[in-house]
């Protein structure tokens, strides 16, 4: 009556049933191989985590810029922004936590939706760009 489901005497071959499965080494080696994959491509997986949501950041900060005509229409007030002033615009739009718009010239958006020509800077996530405003729905585009 054989004692073990595992191991039949009819199976076993020249050195019994010790030859079954696999040893201790051979299972910390795969476990080592493994953990050195893992650390390899989690460092990468994060800077590819980090530059989607740097992205996805930096478009919310265009669509809000690109707002601001229909922000003035809404108040049925003009936007007048100082030349530097970063408080102020960040008053008048929501920005993602953690970038900042300064204008580089005087910001004006007139009650009707006009927007006058104007550069502002964006800094977010340790990087900065110039953005210009175009005339006469303030178009957002790269700074020449």
């Amino acid at each position: 009556m054989p004692t073990s489901v595992s191991c039949r005497a009819a199976e076993a071959g020249p050195r019994g049933c010790a030859g079954r499965g696999f040893s201790l080494l051979e299972l910390l080696i795969v476990l080592a191989l493994l953990g050195l994959m893992t650390a390899l491509v989690a460092p990468r997986l994060q800077r590819t985590y980090e530059a989607i949501a740097g992205s996805g950041e930096r478009a919310e900060v265009r669509r809000q810029l690109g707002r601001l005509p229909r922000l003035a229409r809404i108040a049925g007030e003009p936007i007048v922004v100082a030349e530097g002033d970063a408080a102020a615009l960040a008053a008048v739009l929501a920005l993602p936590e953690g970038w900042q718009v300064t204008p580089l010239e005087p910001l004006r958006v007139e009650a009707n939706g006009l927007c006058h020509a104007s550069r502002v800077r964006v800094e977010g996530l340790g990087d900065a760009e110039d953005l210009s405003l175009s005339m006469p729905t303030c178009g957002v585009a790269d700074a020449p």
